[in-house]
């Protein structure tokens, strides 16, 4: 078999992208408990009206960006724990027909 007929998998790659989405689902949703601490700080009526504004629409595209990583996080996931099944199962099979005893 040559290089270009195999298929490797990075897993470091797929679980610290797992990691990664993990930390930005949990700062998305962080984010909304900070939203009433800075009302004060705005000043005046308009200012605060304008800025409520911008936030309800930041609130909207914030949740459309968590929806997007958190099933970009479940995609990763699942890839991850199909390649890692695969790998053993494939093991396994390459015991059994060596006639060694197959595991995790």
């Amino acid at each position: 078999m040559g290089e270009h007929d195999r298929l490797v998998v990075d897993y470091t790659l797929l679980r610290s992208s797992k990691t990664n989405l993990r930390d930005i689902e949990k700062a998305l949703k962080g984010i909304e408990e900070h939203r009433d601490d800075i009302r004060d700080i705005w000043g005046h009526s308009a200012i605060a009206g304008k800025m409520d504004k911008f936030v309800d629409n930041w609130d909207n595209y914030r949740r459309e960006l968590l929806e997007n990583v958190e099933d970009l996080g479940k995609q990763v996931e699942t890839s991850l724990k199909s390649f890692e099944k695969l790998d053993l199962d494939l093991k396994n099979a390459a015991e059994k027909k060596s006639g060694h005893k197959g595991g995790n």
